[in-house]
């Protein structure tokens, strides 16, 4: 078969899902409202009221207490360096932004979403690929060596693949951050879809004296029609310079936008994050596993739970293009994985991935409708494989 023209971006790709019939492709959060999220709905006209009137600051003083809240971050919660922005990718262009200005070479985790060098690189940085097997143990000591990078940039968990670090590794990882001088940036978009609440991560950066950068986000987890708001959390050394790059850029994020997200979160303390979030993601990742059971795509990781599914193609006449293709012919918009590994798109090749947070009936839907392209019959048919 012959292989479709590689795109520049990922998000090129999403632009072309969001006309399928069924959009698997960007990792923002498409579920329907729950019984208990229409109750949110139904008050939209009081909520829009309210922000008329409640101060701007009280706003996001309750934003951004209810957001840690949920987030098990208790350190977090009322401190003061902190800057709301309207997107994640709001806050990572400012980081960008600040990290070219000063120069700094920049360790990026790879594979990840392919934004973040593409913001970076716009900015001026100068990028060296970071493998995730070099974050704990003897590779750890090699990345600090004396060529290692200024700045390390991970995202946690990382989009595709739900690595994650547990709290002895990132205690370590932050104390040598330190010991360094090194910048530690995290991208904690998809925090809500690890178990990222059972301990304090920001307690641990205070403890480490570690010049910290953190950007969260609402926009991966609760179905907002992209009403979302990002944090970007920064270190006491860090906070004045990008407090002067979050002035050249915005005054404030819509108080009805933070108004709005605070319902949402206050419901998700009160009912629980399996119950708002995961289960959802879960259950939707059971219907997928299924369904590729017998196929060309097989899951890449034993038991993620961040809402994607990084899938392997085993059959060596395919690449991530052509699987891409095939579903999309079919109605089926998802993301190829070579864009992903930013510095070796080869490797990425061999992936492609699905969101998960989507209406189950219609991720069932779309579930049926791709396995009948890659069970392995079929698709000798459709390619002339032997």
């Amino acid at each position: 078969m012959k292989a479709p023209v590689r795109l520049p971006n990922l998000t090129q790709y999403e632009h072309l899902a969001v006309d399928c019939e069924f959009n698997l492709a960007d990792g923002h959060a498409h579920q329907l409202q729950d019984s208990a999220q229409q109750l949110i709905i139904r008050r939209l006209p009081s909520l829009f009221s309210e922000s008329e009137r409640y101060p701007q600051r009280n706003l996001e003083q309750e934003f951004q207490r209810r957001f840690y809240e949920l987030a098990g971050q208790p350190t977090a919660a009322d401190r003061p360096h902190t800057l709301l922005c309207q997107s994640a990718s709001m806050s990572i262009d400012l980081v960008a932004a600040f990290l070219s200005d000063r120069g700094t070479p920049v360790g990026l985790l790879q594979p990840c979403f392919d934004n973040l060098p593409g913001i970076l690189r716009r900015r001026g940085a100068v990028l060296c690929p970071v493998a995730e097997r070099e974050l704990a143990g003897p590779g750890l000591e090699r990345l600090f060596g004396p060529r290692g990078p200024a700045a390390l940039f991970l995202t946690l968990p990382n989009n595709p693949t739900g690595f994650a670090l547990r709290e002895p590794e990132f205690t370590h990882l932050a104390q040598r951050c330190a010991a360094t001088g090194t910048v530690l940036v995290i991208d904690w978009t998809f925090r809500f879809y690890g178990a990222y609440e059972r301990w304090d991560q920001y307690a641990v950066l205070e403890r480490s004296g570690v010049s910290y950068l953190c950007v969260e986000d609402t926009g991966k987890t609760w179905p907002t029609l992209d009403l979302k708001c990002s944090i970007l959390a920064t270190s006491r050394d860090l906070y004045e310079p990008l407090c002067e790059l979050h002035n050249d850029m915005m005054l404030n994020v819509s108080p009805f936008v933070l108004h709005l997200l605070t319902r949402y979160l206050e419901d998700s303390v009160r009912r629980g994050l399996e119950a708002t979030v995961r289960r959802l993601v879960r259950d939707n990742r059971a219907v997928l596993r299924r369904t590729l059971e017998g196929t060309v795509l097989t899951p890449a990781e034993p038991d993620p739970t961040i809402s994607v599914e990084w899938a392997c193609i085993d059959s060596p006449a395919l690449t991530a293009l052509d699987v891409v293709r095939l579903l999309g012919d079919v109605g089926v918009g998802i993301l190829p994985g070579d864009h992903f590994y930013w510095d070796d798109p080869a490797t990425g090749s061999r992936y492609v991935r699905f969101a998960l947070a989507r209406d189950p009936a219609m991720f069932a839907a779309a579930c049926a409708r791709m396995r009948a392209v890659l069970i392995i019959g079929s698709l000798q048919q459709r390619t002339g494989a032997a």
